[in-house]
């Protein structure tokens, strides 16, 4: 059984841009409010982005929404670091709000860790419907539903992360 990342790229999932900063190249990079960072280039034919070369279009484009592959591969954004772990929960304590659709809040990545047992993971959006056993984990993107159903007795945690402000 794998754990975190899926094999193959998934889905994009649309984010909103935060924010933009040049890199050493002087290429320009689209901050994310999942915490992911994509790079923007005007490189026409291949990329037609001439909004970017401006600081005004830059300053247009902040709040505007954009795909990111990254969340779609469940890939946890550069510094993002554990902030809250839940108490362990097994398969009679397991919320009820865990069992059904939930989400996390924006900027809020979550890992679900599978300690003990057998527990079915599925995040609908990303196309997730998998079977999570000792050892594995989940990988939980901001905001896309997603829920949890012991098969068995089981024993799980959730672990929150988030990327720092200074980031």
């Amino acid at each position: 059984m794998s754990t975190g990342t899926p094999a193959t790229p998934g889905p994009a999932v649309p984010r909103t841009i935060v924010g933009f900063a040049a890199d050493a190249a002087a290429d320009w990079i689209a901050s994310l409010d999942c915490g992911h960072r994509r790079h923007i280039r005007h490189r026409p034919p291949l990329s037609e982005y001439p909004w970017v070369v401006d600081p005004d279009g830059r300053a247009s484009r902040v709040g505007a929404q954009i795909e990111c592959i990254r969340c779609g591969r469940g890939e946890l954004p550069d510094g993002a670091a554990p902030y809250r772990t839940t108490e362990e929960f097994d398969e009679t304590t397991l919320p009820a709000g865990l069992r059904r659709d939930h989400t996390t809040r924006a900027g809020v990545w979550a890992r679900a860790e599978v300690l003990a047992g057998r527990l079915r993971f599925a995040m609908p959006a990303l196309a997730v419907d998998r079977v999570l056993a000792a050892g594995d984990h989940a990988i939980i993107p901001p905001g896309l539903p997603h829920h949890v159903e012991p098969l068995g007795p089981v024993r799980m945690r959730v672990v929150f992360l988030r990327v720092p402000a200074s980031e």
